[in-house]
């Protein structure tokens, strides 16, 4: 049910900045960003419950602290890129969606560097 409510919030944003357009399209810019940034405070206030989850993963199955934090990071990274691509685009701002995107890629493909050489080491080892 929590992310009927979420839905419902977004379409109510939607309907509220669609409306605010047609009598002052400066504001409805401003309706946007804000059911966004609330959408993304709910996000956050459950990260907690990721986070226990993600410790608990790791007293589990032995992996470094080092990947979940770049594995995290990239999660992070894919989000932040994504919303902000679509609050661009919905905004008529095509290339500065498509550089956010660009941009967004390219600091997960640095990012994950230290993983791909650890899998590629991981795999030489086991084929010597």
């Amino acid at each position: 049910m929590l992310v009927f409510k979420i839905a419902l919030i977004g379409i109510a944003g939607a309907m509220l900045a669609m409306v605010t357009k047609q009598f002052k399209p400066e504001y409805s810019t401003l309706v946007l960003l804000a059911v966004c940034l609330f959408l993304i405070g709910y996000l956050t206030s459950n990260l907690k419950e990721v986070l226990n989850f993600v410790q608990t993963l790791q007293k589990r199955i032995p992996i470094s602290s080092m990947y979940i934090k770049i594995l995290l990071k990239l999660l992070a990274i894919a989000y932040i890129c994504q919303i902000a691509s679509n609050l661009c685009e919905d905004l008529g701002y095509h290339s500065i969606s498509f550089q956010i995107e660009t941009i967004g890629k390219l600091s997960i493909l640095v990012l994950s560097i230290p993983i791909i050489s650890s899998l590629l080491e991981t795999i030489e080892h086991l084929l010597t």
